[in-house]
């Protein structure tokens, strides 16, 4: 019993000293569980081990000179003058003057038992040497200890003792027990006594790496002395998970090893910041980087409360250190060269890492500001979550993460202007755009109060002003463009320039370009929403002179892009080939935007250079494919892409060596260069030799950009639409035969893009399906934030008969057709619906409920064209409720008879197997319990589906596109599947409808065509080919005298003098029309304006439009 009790006190005595407890009243525990203080510990230490006296001694000094080291601070895991919060490395063992005397008698009793030499009483005289400042004798104690140098030789191997008594282990071998380890020792011991520390070895640890402090180099041989504990922290960081995975808390890896954590943090943080002032990032094989890991590794058993100054330093030195390392390979590249990877680098796995930790500590560190106060680390901590998703790549698809560390900032800053910046920019380019207004409209009132009280450094800078205000100003404008009714948003974008002004600084000519930029887009949005032809050319005439003032002041690319697409535009400034010199040099200055390249080749084309615009198509289509590419090959950055033609990226001068491929002559990719200063990442170093303190996060930021980065989705629709226009410009050059084959290989790629344009994949030929109604209200069409609906352009139907440049006459490619070979396709209503299926396309006022079939030939209804006479006659400038009544009875979500045919291009998705949407069979089966329960009350209408996802809008737009080539080529049967595939992906999208409406007219059944049309309509009011393609219709029926109605004509007038006047003013088919109408009305004059207008706008036509193709602003 007596060899077991010396052996339980060898192990109180450890745990005490390893624990760090120095003023605690009880560090242990008797074998009976009572408390005991440290005065007992060494009495009954001293009564059980016999012959171990001076190794009780040198526990009792060292536990009084800790106590004097801390007598000053109220934070435990502090000693002396030690700085947490700075980056200076502070005094940490050194007594005050006033404590000197006391410790000195402690030295003095430890002097006395120097002749017995052993290892832990020279590193007790080396610490209380250090401690009273008398370093020389510190250095001879350590010299005592045989390789000093080589910590890992001063610690018993793992679960061992070591032969001599170097460092308070229990004398023998573990073996050498004369007692069992059994009943009440046993359980009293393992509560808290791991192996390690009850055989010495932590302590040992301890001592090894408080020794390896205590020495005194220059910056060079302290790193080489510190980095000789290495083997140390790998030994802590693997054998303290072990000694307490089956027994012990996590808590315990850290109060049971307090003392031990605290020399390993100041060991690792002296390294770290010698390393990040003194060495570069590359140096010493990458030593920083191990201290790093190591760090972040141990610190996983620390709670939040230990060493919170020194770990926030550290952490922002790691997370600095990254966003150098790795910020080099982006920072020459231009904006959109990054792909949205679907893999993240493995990099940013760590700074999450620590991102996460470093948040855990300053939510125990920092509280609340007080009035007139900020909370300087949390902001600076914003910074640094910005930084780096910046140098990922600013990617919109990982911004969440970002966005969680904001709103959690919110909780710890009071209106801070630095988190409203960044959250603005945030949730813009994640799609939030009504929070995005919101937080700006937010920022813009807290900075605005803050410089109007004056106080100092309350108030953003004024680059930080300017730069966040045109951005949002952008912001707004895009959002004004893809909700076509937002004329609020577009002047408030106005408001945010016109402030942005007010703090510009007139030298900073880069800001200056920026401003005349976003003014640019503001009056171009202002041009295209207002729909107002008195003040149209004014707006784009002030566009255009500030696009010529960005350009001349700071060109860019995303000036020489807006300034092309302004000079395109119809009107007296109108210059296609100054367009595509612009459009060029927006090219050279930035090969890897798609949309440089489309806009150039949309421009090409409407100089008739069709050549040069398949060629440069063709680049942009190999870009796209680069980007997919590079998305696969982790950390590789996205080459140069070629150059098609006379393109180049440098200039556009002829380069006789350059390949040829396909007729076009290519370079071949180049290289992205190094940093302007000519060093690489590796070869920087962290921070400056002189540095006291890390320089704020907001010094890593970078400018922003122009426009944000493309999103994936955004991207596949840039890409999508691209392809597109590859098809219309096939189309009109080689004819629709030339473009059938082609057709094939576009639905392939978005079958590798995105799986199956039609949905999940074909339908079974002869399986019937219903797409039934989705939503009760009226519902806008909308695609990307910057892009118009359609985007394709059913006006303009080129066939293979039209001119070089586009004719004004519609060449639907009829054919005599046998009409019974034909099976039926019916718009039918999903609600409301009588029992007996009547469908009223037009209604009396004095009809009933149910309506009653209109018996005009055309559907109209005489009572409905005299409302719409009357309208016209009174002047009435829009027409919208007069675009709804020609919808009358025309419900959404009609459904389409699935035929037994199938387009040529459907076996390239033939592994896919359709499955209709959980809405559309939900609606269904509603609907026929409805109808057969009729005495049952009629339920509410049900809630409105969710929206349907960026990209079945996308494919349902290209399976309209591909229906009009097929009519066009009389593959009537194909056309028509290809506008189910349409319907089944949306609906709504009113490009289907006119499809559907040509491909009545394609038959001769004018009467269905105008109820396609109608639909159309319904869905949206100002669809400009469904009012064309009306019209038309209404004006080449006659009635039985051979003339046509003068009812009709009128309708025509109004609708498309409201086409011409708003959305439709520059498409020169809606002029054609309303010039034959104002003929038939006597008009001459008007008629020959309106000719004259046609022919100007028909002349210097591109394949598409360009703001649905592009898009008005980037």
């Amino acid at each position: 019993m007596a060899h077991a009790k010396d052996k339980y006190y060898w192990t109180q005595l450890r745990a005490a000293l390893t624990a760090g407890q120095w003023s605690s009243p009880s560090p242990g525990t008797a074998p009976n569980g009572s408390p005991l203080s440290w005065y007992h510990i060494l009495r009954k230490f001293n009564k059980h081990c016999k012959g171990f006296q001076d190794v009780a001694e040198v526990a009792s000094q060292t536990q009084a000179l800790f106590l004097l080291l801390g007598a000053d601070t109220e934070d435990v895991d502090q000693l002396g003058l030690e700085n947490d919060d700075e980056l200076v490395l502070g005094d940490e063992c050194l007594l005050p003057l006033e404590r000197i005397e006391e410790a000195r008698g402690g030295y003095e009793i430890l002097r006395s038992l120097d002749s017995k030499n052993f290892d832990s009483l020279q590193h007790a005289l080396a610490l209380h040497a250090y401690a009273l400042g008398q370093f020389s004798e510190c250095l001879s104690y350590l010299l005592k200890v045989p390789k000093l140098s080589e910590a890992q030789s001063h610690t018993p191997p793992f679960f061992t003792t070591r032969s001599d008594n170097s460092a308070l282990q229990v004398p023998g071998s573990i073996t050498e027990t004369s007692s069992s380890w059994t009943g009440s020792f046993v359980s009293a011991e393992s509560s808290g006594s791991p192996a390690d520390i009850k055989d010495g070895r932590a302590w040992a640890i301890i001592e090894s790496i408080r020794s390896t402090m205590l020495t005194r180099y220059a910056p060079k041989k302290a790193i080489e002395v510190y980095s000789s504990a290495l083997p140390l922290l790998s030994s802590i960081e693997s054998e303290i998970p072990r000694t307490l995975v089956a027994t012990h808390s996590s808590s315990a890896s850290f109060d049971n090893y307090r003392e031990l954590w605290r020399w390993t943090e100041r060991l690792m943080f002296r390294t770290i910041s010698l390393l990040s002032r003194f060495c570069c990032l590359d140096e010493n094989d990458g030593l920083i980087w191990t201290m790093f890991t190591h760090y972040h590794t141990c610190s996983a058993h620390w709670p939040a409360t230990f060493r919170t100054g020194h770990r926030s330093t550290v952490a922002v030195l790691h997370i600095r250190a990254l966003i150098i390392q790795y910020q080099t390979s982006t920072a020459t590249t231009g904006p959109s060269s990054s792909p949205q990877s679907a893999k993240p680098p493995q990099w940013i796995s760590t700074a999450r890492s620590v991102i996460h930790e470093y948040r855990t500590i300053l939510g125990t560190c920092t509280t609340f500001p007080k009035a007139g106060e900020r909370n300087v680390k949390v902001e600076d901590f914003v910074d640094l979550c910005m930084a780096v998703w910046e140098t990922n790549g600013a990617m919109s698809d990982r911004v969440r993460w970002v966005l969680d560390m904001l709103w959690w900032a919110t909780r710890l800053t009071f209106n801070s202007y630095r988190i409203y910046r960044h959250m603005t920019r945030l949730l813009s380019i994640s799609g939030d755009v009504e929070l995005a207004k919101r937080t700006l409209r937010l920022y813009v009132q807290v900075v605005t109060k803050a410089r109007e009280a004056g106080v100092d450094d309350d108030f953003d800078t004024d680059g930080h002003w300017v730069e966040t205000l045109i951005n949002g100003a952008r912001m707004l404008c895009r959002l004004t463009i893809s909700r076509q009714d937002g004329i609020d948003d577009a002047k408030e974008a106005g408001d945010m320039i016109e402030k942005a002004k007010t703090r510009l600084d007139e030298d900073d000519k880069e800001m200056v370009a920026r401003v005349a930029l976003a003014e640019g887009v503001y009056y171009t949005t202002l041009a295209i929403i207002e729909q107002d032809p008195y003040t149209r050319q004014a707006r784009l005439g002030c566009a255009l002179a500030a696009y010529l003032k960005s350009v001349a002041t700071y060109p860019t690319s995303a000036a020489h892009h807006q300034l092309a697409i302004a000079l395109s535009l119809p009107g007296s400034s109108q210059n296609v080939d100054e367009a595509i010199i612009s459009a060029r040099a927006a090219v050279e200055d930035d090969a890897d935007e798609i949309r440089h390249w489309h806009l150039l080749g949309l421009l090409l084309s409407a100089n008739g250079e069709w050549e040069k615009a398949a060629g440069v198509l063709e680049v942009g289509a190999d870009l796209d494919e680069s980007k997919q590419d590079a998305e696969n090959t982790a950390d590789d950055v996205v080459a140069k892409a070629p150059m098609a033609d006379d393109i180049q990226a440098k200039d556009f001068e002829l380069d006789h060596q350059h390949a040829e491929v396909n007729g076009h002559s290519k370079r071949p990719a180049a290289h992205l260069p190094n940093d302007a200063d000519g060093l690489t990442s590796e070869h920087k170093r962290l921070l400056d030799p002189h540095a006291t303190t890390i320089p704020p996060s907001a010094t890593l930021l970078r400018p922003l950009p122009d426009h944000p980065l493309p999103s994936s989705c955004d991207a596949f629709y840039y890409a999508l639409q691209l392809r597109m226009t590859q098809m219309a410009l096939a189309e009109h050059v080689e004819g629709p035969e030339g473009a059938e084959g082609r057709w094939v290989d576009v639905f392939g790629w978005v079958a590798e893009r995105k799986g199956s344009p039609s949905t999940s994949g074909s339908m079974t030929e002869t399986q019937p399906r219903s797409s039934m109604d989705t939503g009760t209200g009226a519902r806008t069409t909308q695609t990307s934030s910057v892009l118009h609906q359609p985007s394709q352009d059913p006006v303009s139907e080129k066939g293979p008969s039209a001119d070089q440049h586009g004719s004004l006459g519609l060449s639907l490619g009829q054919q005599d057709l046998p009409l019974s070979e034909l099976p039926p396709i019916t718009v039918t209503p999903a609600t409301p619906a009588d029992p007996h299926g009547h469908f009223p396309f037009s209604m009396d006022e004095k009809d009933s409920p149910k309506g009653r079939r209109s018996s005009s030939a055309d559907g109209t209804g005489r009572k409905v064209q005299q409302m719409l006479k009357a309208r016209v006659h009174k002047g009435q400038e829009r027409i919208s409720t007069i675009s709804r009544k020609l919808g009358h009875g025309v419900v959404r979500n009609g459904y389409l008879k699935r035929t037994s045919s199938a387009p040529d291009f459907h076996a390239v998705l033939q592994n896919h197997n359709y499955q209709a949407s959980s809405i559309h069979s939900r609606r269904r089966l509603r609907s026929l319990i409805r109808h057969n329960a009729a005495a049952t009350p009629i339920e509410s209408p049900p809630a409105p589906p969710p929206p349907l996802p960026p990209d079945d809008k996308l494919i349902s737009d290209l399976w309209t596109m591909s229906a009009a080539t097929f009519r066009r080529l009389g593959k009537i049967e194909q056309a028509k599947a290809a506008i189910q595939e349409a319907e089944v992906k949306d609906s709504e999208n009113p490009a289907v409808w006119v499809q559907l409406g040509l491909y009545y007219t394609a038959l001769d059944r004018n009467r269905e065509a105008l109820e396609a049309f109608q639909k159309a309509l319904f869905i949206s009011p100002d669809h400009i080919a469904a009012c064309v393609h009306l019209c038309r219709i209404h004006l080449s029926t006659k009635s039985s005298t051979g003339a046509v109605d003068s009812d009709k004509v009128d309708l025509v007038v109004g609708i498309l003098g409201h086409i011409t006047r708003g959305p439709g003013w520059d498409v020169p088919e809606a002029w054609y029309y309303l010039a034959k109408a104002y003929g038939l009305q006597g008009r001459k004059d008007k008629e020959r304006e309106s000719l004259t207008t046609a022919l100007a706008l028909s002349d210097p036509r591109s394949i598409r439009d360009i703001g649905r193709a592009v898009g008005w602003c980037l």
